[in-house]
Formats: structure tokens, sequence, C-alpha cells
């Protein structure tokens, strides 16, 4: 075998592992972008109330707007993040006085991911007496099992 023979078998034997080496890496990146989402899914969320207390009259109604923000966790590689998964958040809220209805307008919240969505707290006073302060917790909780709070005050008062 010449030189020039092995050069030839040498070069090609190099381009051939090259091409291979490529190939498993894009079908490894593809696999792990786009193949099987949820083990690369890192989103996680906040929930804020759009006011921190409610000041009502007796017999009247008050509300506020819960948002939930959607977000990445891991922000050192936003390409990890599957931007196609739709968060479902279940809302539920406690501790509404006893002489009051309190209610949100969606108790399930779809998040695309990196859109806040929110969702509409009401409370209806049906007594005539004056009552102290309450505190309302609204909690949410997604289909990944991350749950968040958010606590902000009711008082009604002839004021």
């Amino acid at each position: 075998m010449s030189v020039r023979s092995l050069g030839k078998c040498l070069t090609l034997m190099f381009l051939a592992l090259t091409v291979t080496v490529v190939i498993s890496g894009a079908y490894v990146n593809a696999w792990e972008i786009g193949g099987n989402s949820y083990p690369l899914v890192n989103f996680d969320f906040t929930i804020v109330p759009t006011r921190t207390l409610v000041r009502m009259q007796p017999y009247s109604s008050g509300s506020l707007a819960i948002w939930v923000k959607p977000f990445c966790t891991n922000s050192t590689s936003f390409i990890q993040c599957d931007t196609t998964v739709l968060q479902t958040i279940s809302l539920s809220l406690t501790g509404c006085p006893g002489v009051a209805y309190c209610t949100l307008d969606r108790q399930v919240v779809l998040a695309p991911p990196l859109y806040s969505a929110s969702s509409e707290f009401v409370i209806y006073s049906f007594s005539g007496s004056t009552a102290g302060p309450s505190t309302i917790t609204v909690t949410g909780t997604d289909q990944f099992g991350h749950t968040h709070s958010a606590q902000f005050g009711v008082i009604l008062c002839y004021c």
C-alpha cells in the first residue's frame, strides 16, 4: 500500500468518524429538546395579588386580580426550558370572612411559558355589621407539583 493510498484511507476514516459524531450529537439534542419534553420542563410560577388590601363597606363588593406568573428556573440556559408546555395551575382560596362570599372567576389557570395569566377574586358582603380585617390566602398547584400561595387582606368598614 502506497503512502498516497494510506492518506486517502485515513482521510475517509476521519470523515466517516466526524459525520457519525455530528449526526449522533444532533439526534441526542433533538431528542432532548423535542422528543421527551417533561425532563426539560424547568418552569415554576409565582402568585401575586394586584393589591394587598380590599377595603369595602358592608353590603357591597370588592375585587382584585390574582396574577399567575410562570418563569424558567434554569436562568443560565433558556434552551433547556420547554416552551411548548402549557402550565395548568389549580387555584383555591381560604380565609373568607363569615359575613361574606368569596370567589375566584377561574379555579384553573392555563399559563403559557413566559406569559402571565390571571383570575379575578371577588368578595360580596351580606352583613351590615362591621367586621375586622381578614386574611385571604390563594394557593396554586401546577401539574408538576409546585405549590405557591399569596395573601392579602379584606376589611369591612364604614371608612
